[in-house]
């Protein structure tokens, strides 16, 4: 008797990671990198290679591909601690019809800081309810699908937010575990040793917890069990959201020993060729921040920032495994993204902020469904993360509702060659108080790209036909006035 082919998949998984570069992993061309369980699935799937984040930063990037909008128009882009409980989320959408909702690792979109300072909790909370009177919101109507953004069950770890973490690992190995907290230190990261001690921003070293013991474990076996015991009561959506490879780059020392840092090129570029700076970050000092990294530095740096996906990949196969052991591998849809990207020393630069190179704002997606489309595609369209969200609900036949401003790119899957992508894609960033942060807004086309920076009135142009790299800006160029007056009409509309 031939297996029932559903019409609609039965579950949904999406993994997440924090900071991830597009081509930092093997299906989107790295050959260092060991990703074997994401290549494998991303093969089945469709890649896309021009998938891009509308706020390269975590809280903003993360609340816009929840609710499927814009950064600005759900008010996460001016600094807001946290995402407004009025929005509407996926997770809330797909509660309200019928589906089970598990969030597994870093949710971040209430603060850290608040949590641990004044609400003296080292639990990551993400119960909306527990903000509400500092947020300066009006009052608002308790609603059971709204509690934690529309999460069932959390079991959650974020950056310095490890409460539920360390009582895993205390079950795991209680030894193990007093040690590492007699070293930690909130938001410090005394955890690791640091290979380069002195060099602040880039803060590098082998941690002293195993990869047994590692929050990308505790994430993908929480995930891996909570689908094992709730897959056969109803439809499960999960997303597995993993810390890493967010700074600090920290792998455990079975990991770090894999790359060896001799082994890895340095970055192509080390300079930002002739691109003017902003006045903010000049006097903030950015455009000197990392000149004392040295060669030996850089290559260390990459090779942990490796190290740490591996381990990621490591994990993401004990999900796999997990759904596969439950029998509904075939009738799972996975989706694989990342909340923004990383400098990784190109440029000169580490971590986020600064300028949006496309390492920065495009990162790594793909989509899968075994018993729904076709595996082995890619394709090179332009998108936008707020399209992630839309395309799970249409996949569902679920009505989005009328606030989402995503497409959905469902006909792509499903083979329509008529379906090819966005004109042109737009993100912007935010000064901060500190830090290489200023205020960016971008629209990119296929052939050419726009940075305008507000503050100093000032933009950079790049033909990503002749230079792909963005090297050269042409704002200044009598040459390429015209395409500077369209990309700001395309930029302002």
């Amino acid at each position: 008797m031939s297996k029932q082919i559903n019409k609609h998949p039965k579950h949904i998984v999406w993994f997440m990671c924090d900071q991830l570069r597009a081509d930092c992993l093997g299906f989107m061309g790295n050959d260092i990198v060991r990703t074997p369980n994401l290549d494998q699935l991303a093969g089945s799937g469709h890649i896309f290679q021009n998938m891009f984040v509308q706020f390269p930063t975590c809280m903003a990037s993360r609340s816009s591909m929840l609710t499927g909008r814009y950064p600005s128009t759900i008010r996460m882009a001016n600094g807001s601690p946290f995402l407004d409980p009025r929005e509407t989320t996926l997770p809330e959408t797909l509660q309200r019809n019928g589906w089970n909702t598990g969030m597994f690792g870093k949710l971040h979109i209430t603060p850290q800081r608040y949590t641990a300072d004044v609400l003296k909790s080292d639990y990551p909370i993400s119960d909306w309810r527990k903000f509400i009177k500092d947020s300066g919101l009006p009052p608002i109507p308790d609603d059971p699908a709204k509690r934690n953004y529309g999460f069932t069950h959390l079991r959650e770890v974020e950056d310095s937010l490890w409460g539920e973490y360390l009582n895993w690992m205390r079950e795991k190995d209680s030894k193990t575990c007093d040690e590492i907290i007699s070293r930690v230190v909130p938001f410090s990261g005394k955890y690791f040793d640091d290979d380069f001690p002195g060099m602040a921003p880039i803060r590098v070293g082998k941690s002293i917890i195993p990869s047994e013991l590692h929050n990308s474990t505790f994430i993908a076996e929480s995930a891996a069990d909570w689908f094992t015991a709730e897959h056969e009561d109803k439809s499960c959506f999960m997303q597995v959201s993993f810390v890493d490879p967010h700074p600090p780059w920290d792998p455990p020392a079975d990991m770090a020993s894999l790359y060896n840092p001799d082994d890895i090129p340095l970055p192509k570029y080390r300079d930002t060729g002739n691109l003017k700076w902003p006045s903010v970050l000049r006097e903030r000092g950015f455009d000197k921040a990392w000149s004392d990294v040295s060669p030996k530095m850089a290559k260390t740096t990459l090779a942990y920032y490796y190290a740490m996906i591996d381990l990621v990949d490591r994990s993401i196969g004990k999900v796999i495994s997990a759904v596969k052991d439950a029998g509904e591998f075939d009738d799972t849809m996975f989706v694989f993204a990342a909340d923004h990207g990383e400098h990784c020393g190109n440029y000169g630069l580490y971590r986020k902020g600064h300028f949006h190179y496309d390492h920065l704002i495009r990162t790594p997606f793909f989509a899968s469904w075994k018993n729904g489309w076709k595996g082995g595609n890619s394709n090179n369209d332009l998108w936008q993360a707020i399209d992630i969200a839309p395309t799970i609900l249409d996949t569902l036949d679920i009505d989005p509702g009328p606030g989402m401003q995503g497409t959905s790119f469902l006909p792509k899957l499903k083979g329509d060659d008529e379906c090819d992508g966005r004109e042109w894609i737009t993100s912007q960033s935010r000064n901060g108080a500190s830090g290489p942060y200023v205020d960016i807004l971008t629209v990119r086309t296929r052939d050419a790209k726009l940075n305008y920076f507000p503050g100093d009135n000032m933009g950079h142009l790049f033909d990503l036909n002749d230079d792909p790299d963005e090297r050269c800006d042409l704002s200044d160029s009598e040459h390429h006035g015209e395409l500077y007056r369209d990309m700001t009409h395309l930029l302002v509309e």
